[in-house]
C-alpha cells in the first residue's frame, strides 16, 4: 500500500528524475512545443484498450501520465506556450490516470 501511495504522490506532484545538478540551459520553447505536438498526436488512446488487457491498459496510462508531466514542465518553463491554455486539463488527466494506474495495480515500465 505504501508503494502505491508513494507512486500516486509522485504522479500528483509531477515528479521527474533530475538529470544533473548543474544549471540547465535556457529552454528552446518552440522546439519543445513542436515535439510535444508531435508526441501528442501519437499518444495511445485509452478508450481503444480493452479493460481485460491489463498490460496494454497500464502502458497506455503510463504513457499519457508521462506526456502530461512533460507538458506541465514545459508550460512551467515556457509560459507563453500554446499549451498553456490546455495545461489545467492535462494536469487533471495526469492526476486521474495516476489514480487509475494504482487501481489497476500497474507497475512502472519507464
Amino acid at each position: 500500500m505504501r508503494a502505491g501511495l508513494t507512486l500516486l504522490m509522485a504522479f500528483a506532484c509531477g515528479a521527474m528524475p533530475v538529470a544533473s545538478a548543474t544549471a540547465a540551459p535556457a529552454p528552446d520553447c518552440k522546439t519543445e512545443e513542436a515535439l510535444l505536438m508531435k508526441d501528442e498526436s501519437e499518444l495511445p488512446r485509452l478508450e481503444v484498450a480493452s479493460p481485460a488487457d491489463r498490460p496494454i491498459t497500464c502502458i497506455t496510462l503510463e504513457t499519457i501520465i508521462a506526456f502530461a508531466g512533460r507538458l506541465k514542465s514545459h508550460v512551467g518553463r515556457c509560459p507563453a506556450s500554446s499549451y498553456t491554455a490546455a495545461a489545467a486539463d492535462w494536469e487533471k488527466t495526469r492526476v486521474d490516470y495516476g489514480a487509475r494506474f494504482i487501481q489497476k495495480r500497474c507497475k512502472r515500465t519507464f
